[in-house]
């Protein structure tokens, strides 16, 4: 009997139990997330002027991205925000914003965005462009700085340079019609000199046409906004002969192409040491190292990688604009020419030696990184939270700057459309463009110093030999546009221009034997 009162007793003070403590926990519950959403609300609040939720999905590009961002900065302010479905995007467009955050505040933004189709289901996350600022990221800088980190560095390789400048003047003269293929090879060939000690062929070679697949590739796997996957992770699981499953086979194609730029010049460099043969370059160095490890082999694997993917491809979109440049402003190209006879003469092609002797050629190369930019962005991803003239940048943003955009703002260039290398000459010269083309803080391009002086001689070796103008069809002359293609990485679309000797004795100096030996290494 006493059991029984007492079992009733114990359920009646469950019932008021559970009477008092639900709507506690219900008013408690409602109270988080009012102050969730305000405080959500209140951080929204504090993030650069721009659009949030749904009317974000219609700024996503359709177009050009660095266009969209153009406008966006013009309509929101030079800091500008999109917010929707957790993410944030901050959109740069001011030069002094973009280096008082990613050069000031570099700690906070060296790392790259979360990138499930180029990094993960196409396999590129282990190449430094995609790569957090990690140790993995430091070691493979440091390589690259321990060959091409300086001036200096990059003066030991002037012979090799100047032999491989020799070689495209060569194909040009035979084949000027050809002239972007031959571009392509003249970087191409250094860069593999540099990373895998490979020496390439006569015409075309496998390792110049992989390079260019690959890096086509890589601009459409990194393209903002092109693939929903990048936004919904969750998506990269869903099988791929789903409808709407197309990215995961096109993912699969891509990882096959990465994997041949990886491997086949690393095996190249393996079979060369093993027959003692190998010629110096980065892969070599390390790989004769007695304390290899296959986690240190997998490492310089993908370091070398990286400097064969960045050096084939940025490099020779630039100079490829520089044919463009004077096919569309042969004032600039005839008074180059002129420096350049005046200085070095017709007897012989410029050199590095002559570079500090040519102001004008000089400022001719400067405003060409200005006027043509093969990455007219860049992203960034915060660590933590930041705060830039009361803004409030939260942790994981995705940071754009729009690189495009800034070399071409009127209140830091005049007339920024014209090609006018005079811009960089006189008593007030205009803000030289290299910090913004090249990068900002700790990810500015390892392979700047290499990719200047390479890229400055072909340009100046070739306006001393060529002339460079406007085709003539029936008698017509056709102007050439300046068209851009690509998404991350860009390049002029193919353009005719009529590239000729300009006398018999330019035509003799590109048919110079340079000297070499016989195992590729210049003497």
């Amino acid at each position: 009997m006493i059991n029984c009162e007492l079992q009733g007793f114990v359920t009646s003070l469950r019932t008021v139990d559970l009477q008092i403590v639900a709507p506690l926990l219900v008013f408690a519950t409602s109270l988080a997330i009012c102050f969730h959403e305000l405080y959500t609300w209140y951080r929204a609040r504090r993030l650069p002027p721009g659009v949030s939720g749904l009317r974000c999905i219609f700024e996503i590009p359709s177009e050009k991205v660095w266009l969209k961002m153009l406008r966006f900065n013009q309509q929101y302010g030079n800091i500008a925000s999109g917010s929707f479905f957790g993410y944030n995007i901050i959109v740069i467009g001011s030069a002094k914003i973009a280096e008082d955050l990613l050069e000031k505040r570099s700690t906070n933004y060296s790392d790259r965005p979360r990138s499930v189709m180029c990094g993960e289901l196409s396999g590129w996350g282990k190449i430094m462009l995609l790569s957090n600022y990690n140790d993995w990221f430091r070691a493979h800088r440091k390589w690259f700085a321990q060959d091409i980190g300086s001036y200096a560095s990059v003066a030991k390789l002037h012979r090799m340079i100047e032999f491989e400048a020799r070689r495209y003047l060569q194909c040009v003269l035979e084949d000027s019609e050809r002239n972007q293929a031959h571009i392509r090879k003249y970087f191409t060939s250094i860069i593999l000199r540099l990373s895998h000690g490979y020496v390439t062929q006569a015409g075309d070679d496998p390792l110049v046409d992989l390079a260019h697949v690959a890096n086509s590739q890589l601009s459409m796997a990194t393209a903002p906004g092109l693939y929903y996957v990048d936004f919904v992770p969750l998506m990269k699981y869903i099988p791929s002969w789903l409808p709407g499953a197309g990215f995961k086979r096109k993912a699969k194609k891509y990882a096959v192409v990465l994997r041949d730029l990886v491997e086949i010049p690393h095996n190249y460099v393996k079979s060369q040491l093993a027959a003692g043969t190998a010629l110096p370059s980065l892969s070599s160095r390390i790989m004769s190292r007695p304390d290899l490890t296959e986690e240190l082999e997998d490492s310089v694997k993908w370091a070398t990688a990286s400097m064969y993917q960045g050096g084939a491809d940025t490099a020779n979109s630039v100079s490829y604009a520089f044919y463009l440049a004077m096919t569309l402003s042969p004032r600039v190209m005839r008074k180059a020419q002129q420096e350049l006879d005046s200085v070095v003469g017709a007897s012989r092609l410029p050199t590095f030696a002559d570079r500090p002797s040519l102001p004008y050629m000089e400022a001719l190369f400067t405003e060409l990184l200005r006027w043509y930019t093969p990455g007219p962005t860049t992203i960034r991803c915060t660590r933590v939270d930041d705060e830039y003239n009361g803004y409030l940048i939260p942790a994981g943003s995705y940071v754009f700057v729009n690189i495009w955009g800034i070399l071409r703002d009127e209140r830091t260039y005049s007339d920024p459309l014209e090609f006018k290398p005079e811009r960089f000459l006189g008593d007030k010269p205009e803000p030289h463009p290299g910090n913004a083309c090249f990068g900002f803080g700790r990810r500015k391009c390892p392979g700047y110093f290499l990719g200047h002086s390479s890229a400055w001689l072909m340009c100046a070796q070739s306006l001393a030999v060529f002339d460079i103008t406007k085709c003539v069809e029936n008698g017509v002359e056709i102007t050439p546009e300046h068209n851009i293609v690509g998404e991350t990485i860009v390049h002029l679309a193919p353009f005719q221009c009529s590239i000729k000797p300009r006398s018999a004795e330019a035509e003799r100096l590109i048919r110079q034997e340079f000297p070499h030996t016989t195992d590729g290494r210049t003497e």
